[in-house]
């Protein structure tokens, strides 16, 4: 039997004006969606878009009728978690009597905390139009500060968590030198350049935006809080994560793909050959997105990197005109970005000409039979390296990979972006290869 949906109880007392109400019941239904064990953000993305190809609003009583028709056919998900997911989105404000939903209570006591935090979806209007386009949008974003930068023009600066005094300035003078252009800035609040980029824009009294990999409610690292204290103030942070979500390691890898599915185009100010930052300027290529990088020393370990990118079709950078350039004209239609920014590709920055494919092209066959040979003492757990098998065997796409190895999509995808940083795998046409 299907709930009833209703947007307000009028035998309650409300704990918020109707239309608060409203959106928040919505937020909190998409919560509780996001919350279904055995469906993963990939299946997620599916029902969303086979929703919209019926004709259903997203979030409207019709909506959350439809998605629980189509729940039912999932055979992922257990009977119970099937119910349980349907009293909590028939009043997801004031849940049944003894239906437990602890999530839900951190969620609103956070929100009520303070008027500049948000809970927002997918499909919602004031949902960032760019990030809506990538492949992979979050279903859920937490947001404190000012939601408002999200729908201007931003441009993501990150690097090297440990780079040289020199790379530390340019970070800080690129910040504000395009913040005074009329530039947010987004970064991730790791150490080195991304800090750096946060502390340009807001030396400039400008503002920027913060991507976190951990709960919105923790910092890491520990010695930027008063760094992110002041972003929530005169910014806004960023997490997809749940309230509470610690420091892991696959989370920051994952973090990067909204760093630059925000922006319309991300500058790397120094990187070594196996840094994250790469791995940022893949998915902002993937994205459509613009690449830029700041040349250095030939004899810096940190330029290396950078110098990668430019060889393959980065823009070498060395003034912020080289980047204002070439994204100017957004400023003057900020109301229209990402309309058309997916059209407008970059050059494909990991494809067949790159030096990673070039490398393994080079081989010879015994030469790539041995070097495909790894034990599992190379890698983190038993998981990582049944994935890595997998994908030795030909599993390259993230559904081939949940049926073969019986993992969440999200363990996939972290999984491989943690292998890809240590060199074992590397992305090519959308497919992944082993190294």
């Amino acid at each position: 039997m299907s709930p009833e949906f209703t947007s307000d109880d009028q035998s309650k007392t409300s704990i918020q004006p109707d239309t608060q109400a409203v959106e928040l019941q919505t937020r909190l239904r998409f919560l509780a969606l996001s919350s279904l064990k055995g469906l993963g953000p990939a299946g997620l993305r599916d029902l969303l878009a086979f929703a919209e190809q019926e004709g259903a609003v997203c979030g409207d009583d019709d909506f959350w009728l439809l998605v629980l028709t189509l729940l039912q056919k999932q055979q992922r998900i257990s009977t119970d978690e099937l119910h349980t997911f349907e009293q909590r989105i028939a009043d997801p404000i004031y849940s049944p009597s003894g239906i437990s939903w602890p999530e839900r209570d951190r969620v609103v006591e956070w929100l009520q905390a303070s008027k500049d935090r948000q809970l927002l979806a997918l499909g919602q209007d004031d949902y960032p139009l760019l990030l809506s386009e990538i492949a992979d949008p979050p279903l859920l974003l937490y947001l404190q500060g000012d939601a408002d930068l999200l729908h201007r023009p931003q441009l993501a600066i990150v690097g090297a968590r440990r780079p040289t005094a020199m790379g530390l300035s340019d970070a800080r003078a690129f910040a504000g030198a395009l913040t005074e252009l009329g530039w947010v800035i987004t970064s991730g609040l790791a150490e080195g350049i991304d800090a750096a980029a946060h502390q340009g824009a807001l030396q400039a009294n400008a503002s920027t935006v913060a991507v976190l990999g951990t709960g919105i409610d923790r910092c890491y690292p520990s010695r930027h809080k008063g760094l992110q204290q002041q972003i929530a103030a005169c910014g806004l942070l960023v997490s997809e994560y749940p309230l509470g979500t610690p420091p892991r390691g696959p989370n920051f890898p994952r973090r990067n793909r909204i760093v630059s599915g925000l922006s319309l185009g991300l500058l790397v100010v120094e990187a070594a050959l196996k840094s994250g930052s790469l791995i940022s300027a893949r998915l902002a290529s993937e994205q459509g997105r613009e690449v830029f990088a700041i040349p250095g020393s030939i004899h810096q370990a940190q330029s290396k990197g950078c110098h990668q990118l430019i060889k393959n079709g980065a823009k070498l950078t060395e003034t912020v005109m080289d980047m204002h350039e070439e994204l100017g004209h957004w400023l003057s239609q900020p109301s229209i970005v990402g309309q058309t920014v997916a059209n407008d590709r970059q050059p494909e920055l990991f494809g067949a000409s790159s030096p990673v494919s070039r490398k393994v092209a080079s081989l010879s066959g015994d030469q790539k039979q041995a070097a495909k040979k790894r034990e599992s003492s190379e890698f983190s757990s038993d998981d990582a390296f049944r994935l890595w098998q997998a994908v030795e065997a030909g599993a390259g796409s993230i559904d081939e990979l949940v049926m073969t190895c019986q993992l969440d999509p999200v363990q996939i995808s972290q999984h491989c972006l943690m292998l890809e940083m240590q060199g074992l795998l590397v992305q090519k046409a959308g497919r992944w290869q082993v190294l």
